[in-house]
């Protein structure tokens, strides 16, 4: 049995152990064995719907139970200690992204994960949506021809940047750009196979969020360019009216000489409207459902299955594989840095005002 501990059992840590609880159940192999939390009503929360030993601290969680990982799901800014510290104890980690929003502490990180010879992998759950999978085998193929440009959005309703990524926890630090933009600057790197990222751009609008206590960016406009050619532009925003029929608003589209694909991951022609919640826009894509063999609905999507992926990853780890014999088959840290160098560029070049020369970072 694979034993994971989460480190962080708010709103997406949930969604953690909610994954590894129902593998549990599913398969037998891999398993939620503790979480760690600062807050008491947290805990109890967890203790309850997870039935697993709730910890006030990562340190307790890994001093009283035997992991083969942690999973880190913390505001972004928080990730460096807590991974440093798992690596410490000998433990593979998956963490949220963006890996860092520093890139000293990103670069050390994945640095350690060599050094020690452990699993570092990164939550870019985008690479596991099939539509996704399709344009990477198309663009691959030669079906859009040369790329010449992309566009990436990804738009969240006000409720996430009041309740999430402006509140005192996150000191000031949430960001549009590295909550949401962090997911299509690794998707379409992905897509592209990682050419050099070169140069950034980036324009922001403030104002909606500081009238209501929170002040950080409403929205960020950034342009980043790569040693293949292709410039993308990266459309995020945290202010969405919340009567909006979805939390976000996402997709991308990649031109080329030959052609083009847009893949819009909101409307994928699943849409209503119920007397409790208004109009809705499932996203069955990310958050999905499925019937198991013995009819009991369960969850599916690629959401879940980046979170699975870590749980194998991990059981292929302790039949005696290397992190290097996975290589090419996760969301490695090096890729998180370079998520990581592209994020800070887009930030300095929102701070100045001033073109970007990411290659001197």
């Amino acid at each position: 049995m694979i034993n994971i501990g989460v480190v962080g059992a708010g709103l997406y840590g949930r969604v953690h152990l909610d994954a590894f609880k129902q593998r549990e159940r599913e398969r037998g192999d891999a398993r939620a064995a503790a979480f760690a939390d600062l807050s008491e009503t947290a805990r109890r929360a967890g203790e309850r719907d997870f039935g697993i030993k709730g910890y006030p601290s990562l340190e307790e969680m890994l001093e009283h139970e035997d992991l083969d990982g942690v999973t880190v799901v913390t505001p972004d800014h928080l990730h460096h200690r807590l991974v440093m510290a798992c690596l410490a104890a000998g433990k593979h980690v998956f963490v949220e992204k963006p890996l860092s929003t520093d890139l000293a502490e990103a670069e050390e990180m994945a640095g350690e994960a060599e050094r020690r010879n452990l699993l570092l992998q990164v939550d870019f759950h985008k690479r596991f949506d099939p539509y996704h999978v399709d344009l990477k085998l198309r663009i691959r193929g030669g079906e859009l021809g040369n790329l010449q440009y992309g566009y990436c959005w990804m738009e969240d309703v006000l409720r996430v940047g009041t309740d999430m990524i402006g509140q005192p926890h996150w000191g000031g630090r949430g960001s549009p750009a590295w909550f949401l933009g962090t997911h299509m600057i690794d998707l379409s790197c992905w897509l592209m196979d990682f050419p050099e990222p070169v140069r950034a751009y980036a324009t922001g609008g403030r104002g909606k969020l500081k009238s209501l206590g929170r002040d950080i960016y409403d929205s960020i406009k950034a342009t980043v360019s790569y040693a293949n050619g292709v410039a993308v532009t990266y459309d995020t925003a945290v202010i969405l009216p919340d009567s909006h029929e979805a939390v976000l608003r996402q997709g991308v589209k990649m031109v080329g000489t030959e052609g083009f694909l847009v893949v819009d991951s909101q409307y994928r022609g699943s849409r209503g409207c119920t007397t409790g919640e208004g109009m809705r826009t499932p996203n069955c894509g990310g958050f999905g459902r499925k019937f198991a063999k013995n009819g009991e609905a369960i969850k599916a999507g690629y959401i879940n299955d980046s979170l699975v992926d870590f749980a194998e990853n991990l059981a292929e780890l302790k039949r005696g594989a290397a992190p290097a014999d996975l290589a090419g088959r996760y969301a490695s840290a090096r890729e998180g840095v370079v998520s990581t160098r592209i994020g800070v560029a887009i930030h300095q070049s929102l701070e100045t005002g001033a073109l970007v020369d990411i290659r001197k970072l």
